[in-house]
């Protein structure tokens, strides 16, 4: 009954997290249309610049002691307060050190503007941080439907926001305000919809015993962080900011899909399977099915986008974004890898921090050496490489969760196989409506349609019971609502 009761929350908060991720996605797309049309790359990627030092400051809030209180099995209300007050101190310290920061952040990247800009974008770290504990809160009830709720408050005040500003010529300047305003009524709905007050009790003891498990899950996390900014950073200091705008903007659509889908899934994944902890089988059972959900849903997409980007930039984004087109087909490349190599919240779920650290260390260390040794042949060599130890991470990986799970390189092989395959002959069908000569536009309108066919045909053809799965999932929680 317990067991029931577990899938069928996980079953509701992978939709409510799936339809948050969705809307959150189509609404930032828009925004990010809008704006692009508003403002030049150089602007766009002037702010991008920024965004690296504020993404690695939210992880250490959000995925340091907020990530042991989800995997905590017994915590209590010492244990939310202790952690709420320490990351306000905590992200006190961080915008401190941006504050001081920013002279030095302008001169790096040779941008004067800068240094007004961080001091305004980095309160989003300390506003942040107010929201951390109730986010954690609503993970471990899986109750991601309030989840939703802020973040539909979070993007449509960054949307109304951006935009207007943009329209009255504030430049880069709207996407910090943007951002600021939409962080802050996010955290306010949050707070509100949760319920959940800090106590007057903070216990150093209980911080330590969380920090020992937090440590490790927030090295591993932050590496993840730096090491995926790593290449804008270079980018930023090498190159242009109208590449780092090239650059970001290619990469945003791809990133979209796997927030969409596979952020989805594991942002649920995690509090489920600590649920679950010392089931070895069960754990793995479950691991394994979200994972070929996820690849069978992410696969159609990226492939297709690497086979529409020309005309999606042209219709989407005009002329002048077009030298993202490249940018955004490598990204859909290493963001395929993205389900296979997040196999790890098993090992997070299992308390085994300490393997994820370590392969995190060996992963974002060879893409380092990779991105140093291609940084000499130009931009495109760059994503390459980290394509190239993405790849490598995944054998790495495979050989790790092998070992404490029993999900073998041959299982992986097996259940990605199908939707690859599939996923690849629509694309090249997609692609070669190309040929006919069509405008863009018509072009786009004919190749979408079509992958979607494509590609349903080719999963009823072949019985791929991810799709069966999914149906049936949907359908599990219709019938819960029209009970309820």
């Amino acid at each position: 009954m317990k067991s029931d009761s577990l899938t069928t929350k996980a079953t509701g908060g992978f939709i409510w997290k799936f339809l948050e991720k969705f809307v959150a996605t189509g609404v930032q797309f828009v925004l990010g249309i809008v704006l692009a049309l508003l403002i030049s790359p150089e602007e766009y990627g002037v702010v991008g610049e920024l965004t690296i030092f504020i993404q690695i400051c939210d992880v250490i809030i959000l995925q340091g002691l907020t990530s042991a209180l989800i995997q905590k099995k017994n915590a209590d209300q010492t244990d939310f307060s202790s952690v709420f007050f320490a990351n306000l101190v905590v992200s006190a310290v961080l915008y401190l050190i941006l504050f001081v920061s920013a002279p030095f952040i302008a001169k790096f990247f040779h941008e004067p503007i800068l240094k007004d800009m961080m001091p305004v974008l980095a309160l989003v770290v300390v506003v942040g941080a107010l929201g951390a504990v109730p986010n954690a809160v609503l993970s471990r009830e899986l109750d991601f439907k309030k989840s939703f709720f802020r973040n539909m408050s979070n993007y449509g005040t960054q949307s109304i926001v951006g935009i207007s500003c943009a329209l009255w010529g504030f430049g880069a300047w709207a996407v910090v305000w943007s951002k600021l305003a939409g962080t802050l009524v996010g955290v306010i709905v949050l707070m509100i919809t949760v319920g959940w007050k800090p106590s007057k009790t903070f216990s150093m003891a209980r911080i330590k015993g969380l920090f020992n498990y937090g440590s490790k899950v927030l090295v591993t996390n932050l590496l993840n962080t730096i090491f995926n900014n790593f290449q804008a950073l270079i980018v930023g200091r090498f190159f242009s900011s109208g590449d780092v705008g090239y650059y970001q903007r290619g990469q945003q659509m791809p990133a979209a899909v796997m927030t969409a889908v596979d952020g989805s899934l594991s942002e649920v994944l995690f509090p489920t399977l600590s649920n679950v902890q010392d089931q070895k089988e069960r754990l793995k059972s479950m691991m394994r099915r979200s994972m070929k959900t996820s690849m069978y849903i992410v696969f159609p997409f990226l492939l297709g986008l690497v086979a529409t980007a020309k005309p999606v930039i042209s219709v989407l984004l005009r002329e002048k974004w077009l030298p993202c087109v490249p940018f955004m087909q490598l990204s859909c490349i290493l963001c395929m890898f993205w389900p296979l190599n997040a196999r790890i919240q098993a090992l997070n779920a299992m308390g085994k921090s300490n393997v994820t650290m370590k392969l995190s260390i060996i992963s974002k260390t060879l893409t380092v050496i990779l991105i140093v040794l291609c940084i000499r042949f130009g931009i495109y060599a760059m994503l390459l490489s980290s394509i190239i130890a993405s790849a490598i991470t995944f054998w790495i990986t495979s050989y790790c969760v092998n070992k404490y799970i029993g999900y073998s390189i041959p299982e992986v092989l097996k259940d990605i196989a199908v939707p690859l395959s599939m996923a690849a002959a629509m694309a090249v069908i997609v692609y070669c409506v190309k040929f006919l000569g069509l405008s863009d536009l018509l072009t786009l309108l004919i190749q979408v349609p079509l992958g979607v066919a494509v590609y349903l045909a080719a999963s009823k053809l072949f019985r791929v019971d991810s799709l069966d799965y999914i149906i049936a999932m949907v359908k599990r929680l219709l019938d819960r609502k029209k009970e309820a």
